[in-house]
């Protein structure tokens, strides 16, 4: 893609170019990264593999803002077109994904334009603004796993954002607990502990409960193969197909490890009762932000017996006493996460359209059928 560019602000020039040369790409991010506060989703450990594992045809492009000749934003955008009811054609820009479930399949969360602290959170808004008024060709706008401040942005840029799902990230706030000496166990529900407790008696009758942190690169491969069988194991028992079904899940993570680990930007951890595994749980790990991805757990046909409460509360334990700030279920709704959480944040996807017609009358469709369905819903019983 040819290089596109238009002044936003006397200080600012954004562009829109191809990707080009990692490795110079690679120099650029990275800068940036130390003027920023990224999450791990943006940083260039998960955005350099990324892109050296998607297919070149797949690459999104660069939207770059530079200030005094030095990049002050970044972030990566997609196009990819799609047909929803089978009429509706969209013209899609995808922020730091590619728009094809093949590839979207490794879910973006904690998703934003990186930027630098010095020109402040309004350049992503700048940004968005420069999109719409510069780069043609595209109607619709995906921002997932977004903080909630995008909607607003979205709007004051001309967009009409609309929240497709606003999702719940539990979390626990380590630093905080270990600032005030708390104990994590009484910060949770009276069933809660009672259910952990509980468990972690009966584990205890098998032996020695344990937490192992892979040692290598080599070792976290090895309990990543160890994880999938697990979590393959539990989806297929429930007629559903599980993250690894998806052979870019697994190429994508592979690369992770093997080349993220050495910089401890990844956690295999394998959590044992009696020398036996119970559990697996695939961390990132990020500026004292742990981020809990992917697991695998040994269920039994006993219900009393919880390995997936059991791991996440011994790997809790395990960070808390470490230097880790955050411990972090990332979103969706599940009753680990918000039993084990103490704290929560919000993270959405937004769909933010260009105004035109063929959006109103989407909406308009929409707000119909929900009326439908609300006058269609049987009345209870007085």
């Amino acid at each position: 893609m040819a290089p596109d560019s238009s002044t936003t602000r006397p200080d600012v020039r954004f562009s829109l170019e191809s990707v080009g040369d990692l490795e110079r790409l690679e120099t650029e991010w990275r800068a940036l990264e130390d003027r920023a506060e990224p999450s791990l989703f943006q940083s260039w450990g998960w955005i350099g593999t990324w892109l050296a594992t998607l297919p070149a045809d797949r690459r999104p492009a660069v939207l770059a803002g530079k200030s005094d000749g030095r990049t002050v934003a970044l972030a990566l955008l997609a196009r990819m077109d799609s047909r929803r009811h089978g009429l509706l054609l969209s013209h899609g820009f995808y922020l730091n994904e590619t728009g094809d479930p093949r590839f979207d399949v490794l879910t973006v969360e904690y998703n934003g334009i990186l930027v630098d602290q010095a020109v402040g959170p309004d350049a992503a808004g700048k940004a968005l603004r420069y999109l719409v008024n510069n780069i043609s060709g595209w109607d619709e706008l995906w921002l997932r796993g977004v903080p909630e401040s995008y909607v607003e942005r979205a709007a004051l840029a001309g967009l009409w954002p609309r929240i497709v799902s606003r999702q719940p990230c539990s979390f626990v706030d380590l630093a905080t607990l270990r600032a005030g000496g708390s104990d994590y166990l009484a910060k949770l529900s009276r069933n809660t502990r009672y259910q952990l407790r509980r468990s972690l008696r009966l584990y205890g009758e098998r032996g020695e409960l344990t937490v192992a942190a892979a040692r290598s690169a080599g070792e976290a491969l090895d309990f990543f193969a160890e994880m999938k069988t697990l979590h393959q194991a539990y989806w297929l028992s429930r007629g559903k197909p599980g993250s690894f079904a998806n052979p870019y899940f697994e190429e994508f993570h592979t690369a992770f490890l093997r080349d993220r680990f050495a910089h401890g930007e990844a956690d295999m951890l394998r959590i044992a009762a009696g020398g036996r595994p119970i559990g697996y749980l695939y961390n990132f790990v990020h500026a004292g932000h742990v981020y809990n991805y992917q697991s695998g757990f040994s269920y039994e046909d006993d219900p009393v017996v919880k390995p997936g409460f059991v791991s996440h509360y011994l790997a809790i334990e395990h960070y808390l006493a470490g230097t880790a700030a955050i411990y972090d279920f990332m979103a969706g709704v599940g009753q680990h996460k918000q039993s084990l959480g103490t704290d929560r944040t919000f993270l959405l996807e937004v769909m933010a359209q260009r105004p035109c017609m063929k959006y109103r009358a989407e909406e308009a469709l929409r707000n119909v059928k929900q009326l439908v369905l609300r006058t269609m819903r049987p009345v209870g019983r007085a």
